[in-house]
């Protein structure tokens, strides 16, 4: 099963373009689609779910890490 996780707004270096982009996660990792109709990804991180738990887990530390910088 391949989950989609929307994000607000997506802008790639280079470019003065902004995208609806979202996030697939699914059996091979995750991927990120720059808009919904996106054949391909732009970035594809191919993790086993363990992995993908570690990296979620230091987002969350580093976004709460932010909140104290402030």
């Amino acid at each position: 099963m391949v989950r989609k996780i929307s994000i607000p707004s997506v802008h790639m270096a280079g470019s003065d373009a902004h995208f609806a982009a979202h996030f697939e996660l699914g059996p091979h990792g995750l991927a990120l689609f720059l808009t919904p109709d996106s054949e391909w990804p732009v970035l594809d991180i191919n993790a086993t779910t363990e992995q993908l738990d570690m990296l979620v887990r230091e987002l969350h530390a580093a976004l709460a890490a932010r909140a104290f910088v402030s």
